[in-house]
């Protein structure tokens, strides 16, 4: 009886051994899985968390997002309906885009710009995506497209510093 008693303490050890053995390895496994999924987790945080003018990715937006600023230095600080339309005609004459798209693109980039405070904090990002994106003549084009969205209602001294400041980061000025 004794016996007994003493084979079935051993087995019933090594089953509480085995089972502790297998919760470990599945622990194991859980925080391997874990760690292989920081990237992924950094990518969807990062992606989520996206905001204002971090979203801009393609020259037109770029460009857009530069009209916009410089309608946003007129006296009023307010996209006008008159420099809303101009901008949307420069991107239908100059980028040959459809009106439609246009206007979807200038209504977007009107979202994104919402949270950018002081319009020429704008230029230096945007001109990081343009300058190697586009070439001399296409730059030189956008700064006409800006001056025409300037004149709308009369140029002002911080929408000229503006088109200056960009023709100098774009290397425009020699």
């Amino acid at each position: 009886m004794h016996i007994l008693l003493l084979i079935l303490g051993a087995v019933g050890t090594i089953l509480f051994y085995l089972s502790r053995i297998s919760s470990g390895a599945k622990d194991v496994a859980d925080a391997a899985q874990t760690i292989s999924n920081i990237p992924r987790r950094r990518r969807h945080a990062k992606a989520v968390n996206t905001r204002g003018l971090a979203l801009v990715r393609t020259p037109i937006e770029a460009a857009t997002v530069l009209m916009l600023s410089i309608s946003r230095m007129s006296d009023d600080r307010r996209l006008s309906d008159r420099e809303r339309k101009m901008i949307e005609r420069q991107l239908v004459s100059e980028m040959a885009m459809e009106p439609d798209d246009a206007d979807g693109m200038v209504l977007q980039m009107e979202l994104v710009h919402e949270d950018v405070t002081l319009p020429e904090s704008a230029l230096f990002p945007m001109v990081d995506i343009l300058l190697p994106a586009i070439d001399k003549a296409d730059a030189r084009r956008l700064a006409g497209m800006m001056n025409a969205v300037a004149e709308v209602h009369g140029k002002t001294h911080e929408q000229l510093e503006f088109i200056r400041r960009y023709r100098e980061r774009m290397g425009l000025m020699g």
